[in-house]
């Protein structure tokens, strides 16, 4: 489905707000997009009322998703067997579900990642955005990807490397980015439990920040 998708919705770091994955959904699809993906955290360990609901909401509308370090836990949770009371089928299907995400997708040369876009555990728990673009030169040191699009810091943040340099830059509502080819990109979503979600458009190569709530 991604592979012939041209417009992408992004959601990330729901943490188990089911309002702000159906809001973000639809404001996604108003705007056009053929596919979704989930950029981690979509249930919160702490927070787990509508964790059944959650699931459906996301295996319905067919988003696409990679684990966050919150899905993991539940996953562990409910392996274990404690932490949630849930019926016994609705948890078979949640974790299966958690078992089966990857830590990663990859399009290309696109990657989408909860956070580090490696496949150890500490790699949806480190933040990149750590207000320096000290572990994003690390990334774009340690990979070939042209854009990598992550969650788990919860503003969006764009870094961007250009001929060996690389900017921490605010990524604004109201403007779209292109893509150039000689430079490559990492685009912090932002926190759809905070009304973020954005698109990316493969065949005009740019993002555009996208307020749930407008």
């Amino acid at each position: 489905m991604m592979e012939h998708a041209e417009k992408i919705g992004l959601l990330a770091d729901s943490h188990g707000n089911l309002m702000s994955i159906r809001r973000g959904v639809r404001r996604l699809y108003q705007a056009g997009v053929q596919a979704l993906i989930h950029l981690g955290d979509i249930f919160d360990s702490q927070d787990n009322d509508d964790l059944y609901e959650i699931y459906t909401a996301v295996t319905r509308a067919n988003i696409l998703a990679v684990k966050g370090n919150n899905d993991f836990q539940v996953e562990n949770l409910l392996a274990a067997g404690t932490g949630f009371d849930i019926l016994s089928n609705e948890k078979i299907k949640i974790l299966s579900y958690l078992k089966h995400m990857p830590m990663r997708l990859e399009d290309n040369n696109i990657c989408y990642a909860h956070s580090l876009p490696f496949d150890s555990i500490r790699s949806f728990y480190e933040p990149i955005d750590t207000g320096t673009t000290e572990r994003a030169a690390d990334i774009f040191k340690k990979t070939t990807y042209s854009v990598l699009f992550c969650g788990h810091s919860h503003d969006s943040i764009m870094f961007r490397w250009a001929a060996g340099r690389v900017t921490r830059e605010p990524i604004p509502s109201d403007e779209t980015i292109f893509f150039d080819a000689r430079e490559r990109y990492i685009i912090i979503v932002g926190a759809s439990d905070n009304g973020e979600c954005g698109v990316f458009d493969k065949d005009r190569l740019c993002y555009q920040r996208i307020p749930i709530t407008g």
